[in-house]
């Protein structure tokens, strides 16, 4: 899912900025509430960390568009529905 160099060049940018690795729709946050729901304590969490996420979505739109050139683009829309997480870095320790 990460960005080539090509794609990061493409971004519209307000301002001379580092381009991001990954496109920005793909960030999930989660707050205390949804932290509850996993059983999982904020302490834990370890920023450069790695979690191994299980995730139903579902489908929430599909469409294709021609735009200028004749060229197609799709996007399909997805639903996080169900989540579960474990730590990636916890299992490597054993």
């Amino acid at each position: 899912m990460e960005l080539d160099d090509e794609d990061k060049m493409d971004l519209a940018m307000p301002m001379p900025m580092d381009r991001p690795d990954f496109p920005c729709g793909l960030r999930i946050t989660l707050t205390d509430k949804e932290l509850a729901k996993l059983d999982l304590d904020h302490k834990d969490a370890v920023v450069g960390g790695t979690i191994h996420l299980f995730a139903m979505a579902r489908i929430t739109s599909v469409s294709e568009n021609e735009v200028n050139g004749g060229d197609k683009c799709c996007r399909i829309e997805l639903q996080i529905e169900d989540l579960g997480i474990e730590s990636e870095d916890a299992e490597n320790q054993t």
